[in-house]
């Protein structure tokens, strides 16, 4: 009788945003195949991984602390003391690391999933060393993948060694169009100051009136002085009521807001893949987006891109699928389409094939 694979994934850097939710949704589809006998994810206590799979029986989590301060340094603590015995323990055959990090050798197959654009953005100390960290675990890793083309080159770039591409993929049992659009502008991205919310803001009080609600949802956590300047000028807007800021929503909720959306909007300067992009097409929502590689790989020709931070040339974009019903229809047509593409069953199966 053939054994099933043993898998650890270690999702303590996916406090956050799309790789947290990716670890999940891998977690999850690993453990419906029949070729994997257990997966236990490795997690923080309250993060988006812990509560996500709190109901998802066939996945053991790990729960560890969330440190106050040095999580860089007291997670490499432990993926180096721990983790290695830990896997030795459980006979784990494969782990598989969603930051493409681990500081020591282990004892079996290793898979490294590089996902945050940021390490390859800015040259601070804490990239200098995630760099180093990633191009050392892929010099002994089975597997390593990032979610788009983009992304791929950074890595492969920056490690030496050849980065496949393995995009992310969509829950479409919840990700679905309603029968009709919406009527609302959505931003689905935490507030960290690249996302750039200022932007939308500028380009939506540039939008006649009246204007549609503007719906912004994401962690505050993510960068707190970025969340209260937001906070602050909206408070100081006259149109403050017209927008929602909401936090920490459940699924059914945010699947709700797509569907209630005309447009969905992406100001961000980086990307790796962009996971509500592909959830907005899955839900029939019209995509404006910022005109960088990343976002076009994803999007594909199922949106409206807009170069630089001109407020008037995104609310002329925003305008044009607010009120051509034709060119709205086309490219919501296109846009479901191309988010059918998308699939977790995909990367679990691609993922196995690596075991």
């Amino acid at each position: 009788m053939t054994v099933g694979r043993r898998i650890f994934i270690d999702a303590l850097a996916a406090r956050y945003g799309g790789t947290a939710y990716a670890s999940i949704e891998v977690g999850r589809h690993l453990a419906r195949r029949s070729e994997v006998e257990a997966v236990t994810v490795i997690t923080r206590r309250g993060s988006i991984v812990e509560l996500g799979l709190s109901t998802e029986p066939a996945v053991r989590c790990i729960v560890l602390p969330s440190p106050r301060q040095f999580e860089l340094i007291g997670r490499a603590a432990w993926e180096g003391f721990r983790l290695p015995s830990l896997a030795r323990r459980h006979d784990c055959d494969v782990v598989i690391s969603m930051s493409g990090m681990l500081p020591r050798r282990l004892d079996c197959r290793v898979v490294c999933l590089v996902s945050n654009p940021v390490v390859y953005e800015d040259l601070t100390l804490a990239n200098v060393i995630r760099r180093w960290a990633i191009r050392r675990t892929a010099g002994v890793a089975a597997y390593l993948a990032a979610p788009s083309g983009v992304m791929a080159g950074l890595v492969s770039a920056s490690a030496g060694h050849p980065c496949a591409v393995l995009p992310w993929g969509v829950n479409h049992d919840a990700f679905s169009p309603a029968e009709a659009p919406g009527e609302e502008i959505l931003c689905v991205a935490d507030f960290y100051r690249h996302k750039r919310h200022d932007v939308l803001l500028d380009a939506w009080l540039q939008l006649p009136e009246p204007r549609p609600r503007l719906r912004l949802i994401g962690n505050p956590d993510v960068e707190p002085g970025t969340h209260a300047s937001l906070v602050a000028r909206i408070a100081m807007l006259p149109e403050r009521r017209s927008i929602s800021l909401e936090y920490r929503v459940s699924l059914d909720r945010l699947v709700r807001a797509y569907q209630n959306a005309r447009v969905f909007v992406m100001a961000s300067e980086h990307e790796s893949f962009c996971m509500p992009l592909a959830e907005s097409m899955a839900c029939g929502v019209p995509v404006v987006a910022r005109d960088i590689e990343s976002l076009r790989e994803t999007s594909g020709d199922s949106a409206i891109y807009v170069a630089g931070n001109s407020p008037a040339r995104w609310a002329l974009a925003m305008r044009r699928m607010l009120e051509d019903d034709l060119e709205h229809r086309r490219v919501r047509e296109l846009g479901i389409s191309r988010g059918g593409r998308f699939s977790w069953d995909n990367v679990a199966s691609r993922l196995v094939s690596q075991f």
